[in-house]
């Protein structure tokens, strides 16, 4: 009969918080938890602390359930003097049993898989008034013929903003109308100096026979050019000097 050596080694046993403190906090019901708040697998018992919202083991589940010790930072926070929480050693009540548990869980991702199979790439936003309800919904019943028409009229009051906004303010250059010249402007002429003849228009030809009747005409100046009332009109008006 051979003998061996190995000496015999204790088996590792699973290590509870064991305490007999008792927070004088009242406690806490597994019921008063959503199903995503609260997990109640054998030997693996956890809830969401509601002070610190941190997963929390519970202990004693076969005698008095305690929410063991715990600080108000996560356990992967390395702060130096961490704060214990005050749900410490509370009572939290399992009023719940597992399988009513797993049964909520269950339903609970049924719907979930339910709602995001059903939801579309593109989420529209809600309409904000009856009235643009009503469009998206009639929009199938109207036909392509209706929505041609109602296309019609929006093109209609989309040029007749483009015309309103193409009219040219008093002053400014017509928009069927002769060129600015490009030749030099010279703003202060001698328009005290009477002509020799009588006044001609560059562009029309009219004629006047005095100065006096070519102020009250309306005549003015263009590029040094005389043109009566009219036909300065034509023109901007930092381009035209009075006589």
């Amino acid at each position: 009969m051979t003998t061996t050596n190995v000496e015999a080694q204790a088996r590792k046993r699973l290590r509870r918080t064991r305490t007999k403190n008792v927070s004088h906090l009242p406690p806490l019901f597994a019921s008063n938890f959503s199903t995503s708040e609260i997990d109640l697998t054998p030997g693996k018992e956890h809830v969401l602390c509601p002070a610190c919202e941190n997963w929390t083991p519970i202990t004693g589940v076969l005698g008095t359930p305690l929410l063991v010790p715990h600080h108000t930072t996560p356990y992967h926070d390395r702060t130096p003097n961490p704060r214990r929480c005050s749900n410490t050693n509370r009572r939290i009540v399992l009023n719940i049993k597992v399988e009513a548990w797993r049964e909520q869980l269950t339903e609970r991702a049924e719907v979930a898989a339910s709602v995001a199979s059903r939801r579309p790439t593109k989420v529209l936003p809600k309409p904000v008034s009856p009235q643009t309800e009503r469009v998206l919904h009639g929009r199938d019943e109207r036909g392509p013929v209706t929505r041609r028409v109602e296309w019609a009229g929006v093109l209609y009051r989309v040029r007749q903003t483009d015309h309103r906004r193409r009219a040219v303010p008093q002053g400014a250059h017509p928009t069927e109308g002769p060129e600015v010249p490009l030749e030099h402007l010279a703003p202060r002429q001698a328009a005290e100096q009477p002509e020799a003849g009588p006044l001609t228009c560059e562009r029309c030809g009219a004629a006047e026979s005095s100065l006096a009747g070519a102020v009250a005409a309306g005549w003015c100046r263009i590029t040094r050019r005389s043109h009566c009332g009219r036909c300065a009109e034509r023109f901007p008006a930092w381009t035209r000097t009075p006589l």
